[in-house]
């Protein structure tokens, strides 16, 4: 203990003429204050004083005694063993998508500010740059800072850190558990949480020099710190707070006991991170830095190493690795805030790149933290159903018509990953043309059911294809649509003309599992016109071409704060240009080309006969 404590003094000395300045203040207004009985007795005239008292942090318990996390490396190397424990270097994996949705300018000059390039190696190993480009500042989150004070070197450190380009929006906060240069009491820590009620984050940058692997049940907890202290970390939890606490300095195997506090309060699960630090310029775990150890479950890695706060000042500590922690989980929050804290904390553990051994290991943790994966989806793109189902999200390709007048409405689609946050989708890439095929429809030539027929006139059903779609857009099959028209042939000298028109109507039917709710009357045009002379034959062809009509959709957009996934209905108008068909013949062998105006131009040769035995 007495090397923390070193530490310590070192630093207060740096501020003393700040500090006792204020602490005459403090003493001259409020005296009665510092008398326990009286505090107990008035708590409404002592309220600025967090309902804490300036008892001594050892509780009566040496081993357990806390103090802050290293300040200088320099100054807590008597603290270490002369052979400290050596680590393995990582391997720092790449990936293939990194940063797909991330523009390189904004990404740029998210990089280039002097609050950025000022750590441009520590926040390039979180991959900060692209939670930065998506628009993420951690604005609507609340961090409470439990240390020294922003008057003291200690604090002030963590207090820039957490407040810097990470997330520069959240709301930071200190609240000191230090009066006359000494630790509140546990109990009396408790009451400073209890007034931070509305945090969301809890940074703690103070350990203790019992290890993690020493703290075996929740009564021995209470008896060595205190029963408020335990209590008021559980109400905070139970509220949706997240604690962040450093490892510890002391260049072990095992992170400080207070760094294990889920191995006897279970209720901390997913509402706990420990940080251990990394030195960005060897490019391994931080030599002063305690490993993960027992905490390996919900423990990360972060800088921690030479970082430059924003008054110039460079220090070390796996206390300035926590606050960069806490940042991360608030620009998370703001990104997603339906996200319980539970699942927060699984995305950070999931989305770190790992280091040293394959998997979560005993100095890592689960790894790097790391801001780019974790503002990006996560698994399979989800999109939900109608019957409250989610379906994994299948490229879909729709008739050209439908696909062209759906991009045209710019319509917004948003979809989900394993995590149920939302991600909008550019339709560009989800819609491809089913093209029309033209050529397999001549030669398939299904017969149409002719009803009637008067002279030129014709009517009757028709089995049309002109909507199909499948993925989100799910519309197999065709639809009979009934069809009236006019059929003409006559003769010019030694030419035959011919003439055909069809306006076809009818409501195509809705499949299950798709996005589309409904289809008006649709209302489609076909014309042909051609000439025959002698085994010859010239034509130009109108296929069937949509002319009126239209389609509902309700598609997903996002989702509300409080979880709730929106919805926006669309009305897509269904005409559009015509493919345009040339063809020319003789006897049974055609050619035709196709110009298509939404799909891939098509050229054929088709011939049809019969074979006899």
């Amino acid at each position: 203990m007495r090397s923390f404590y070193q530490i310590f003094t070192a630093v207060i000395f740096i501020t003393t003429a700040t500090s006792n300045t204020l602490a005459a203040k403090d003493q001259s207004k409020h005296e009665k204050c510092y008398d326990i009985n009286y505090k107990k007795s008035n708590p409404d005239k002592c309220a600025s004083f967090f309902n804490v008292t300036t008892a001594p942090l050892l509780s009566g318990a040496t081993v357990f005694g806390g103090a802050l996390a290293l300040i200088s490396i320099a100054n807590a190397t008597n603290n270490a063993s002369s052979n400290p424990t050596k680590y393995y270097q990582p391997t720092l994996p790449t990936y293939n998508m990194v940063g797909g949705d991330v523009d390189s300018i904004k990404l740029a000059a998210a990089t280039s500010t002097p609050e950025y390039t000022q750590n441009i190696n520590q926040y390039n190993d979180i991959r900060l740059g692209y939670s930065i480009a998506r628009g993420y500042t951690g604005l609507g989150t609340k961090i409470a800072i439990l240390d020294s004070g922003p008057n003291t070197f200690h604090g002030s450190a963590v207090e820039a850190i957490a407040s810097g380009p990470i997330a520069k929006n959240a709301v930071v906060e200190s609240y000191d558990i230090l009066y006359k240069n000494e630790f509140l009491s546990y109990d009396e820590i408790g009451d400073v949480i209890a007034t931070a009620s509305d945090a969301d984050i809890f940074n703690a940058s103070w350990s203790v020099s019992m290890q993690a692997n020493k703290l075996s049940s929740r009564n021995q907890l209470i008896k060595l710190t205190g029963e408020n202290f335990v209590n008021q970390i559980s109400a905070a939890a139970q509220r949706g707070a997240i604690f962040v606490w450093a490892a510890g300095n002391d260049y072990g195997a095992q992170s400080s006991a207070l760094s294990a506090l889920p191995i006897v309060m279970p209720e901390l699960n997913g509402h706990f991170v420990n940080v251990v630090a990394w030195d960005s310029e060897t490019g391994a775990l931080a030599e002063y830095s305690n490993a993960c150890g027992i905490t390996k479950n919900w423990c990360i890695t972060a800088p921690g190493t030479n970082i430059n706060t924003e008054n110039n000042t460079i220090v070390s500590g796996t206390s300035f690795a926590a606050p960069i922690v806490s940042a991360a989980i608030a620009v998370i929050r703001e990104a997603f805030p339906y996200m319980s804290s539970q699942e927060i904390t699984s995305l950070l553990f999931e989305t770190a790149r790992d280091l040293g051994e394959p998997g979560i290991d005993d100095i890592y943790g689960h790894g790097m933290l790391d801001l780019e994966r974790a503002t990006r989806p996560v698994g399979a793109p989800l999109v939900p159903m109608e019957d409250g189902t989610m379906q994994i999200l299948q490229p879909a390709r729709v008739s050209g018509t439908l696909a062209h007048n759906i991009l045209s409405a710019s319509p917004k689609l948003a979809y989900f990953d394993k995590y149920g946050r939302a991600f909008n989708a550019d339709l560009k890439d989800l819609i491809s043309i089913k093209n029309p095929g033209i050529g397999f429809k001549r030669l398939r030539q299904k017969s149409d059911i002719e009803i009637i027929r008067i002279n030129n006139f014709e009517a009757g059903l028709k089995n049309s294809d002109l909507i199909v779609g499948d993925g989100f857009l799910n519309k197999h099959g065709s639809d009979w649509l009934g069809f009236i028209g006019t059929n003409n042939e006559f003769s010019i000298g030694t030419f035959n003309l011919f003439q055909r028109a069809r306006l076809s109507f009818g409501t195509p039917k809705i499949d299950e599992q798709s996005m589309i709710q409904s289809f008006s009357n649709i209302y489609a045009l076909s014309f042909d016109i051609g000439a025959k002379i002698t085994d010859w034959s010239f034509g130009i062809s109108i296929p069937d071409t949509i002319i009126n009509g239209s389609m509902e959709m309700r598609l997903p957009i996002g989702r509300a704060n409080d979880g709730a996934i929106i919805y926006k209905d669309y009305n897509i108008k269904m005409n559009g240009r015509p493919p345009i068909e040339y063809s020319i013949s003789y006897k049974s062998i055609t050619a035709s080309f196709v110009d298509n105006p939404y799909g891939t131009d098509e050229f054929f040769i088709l011939t049809r006969g019969k074979l006899y035995f």
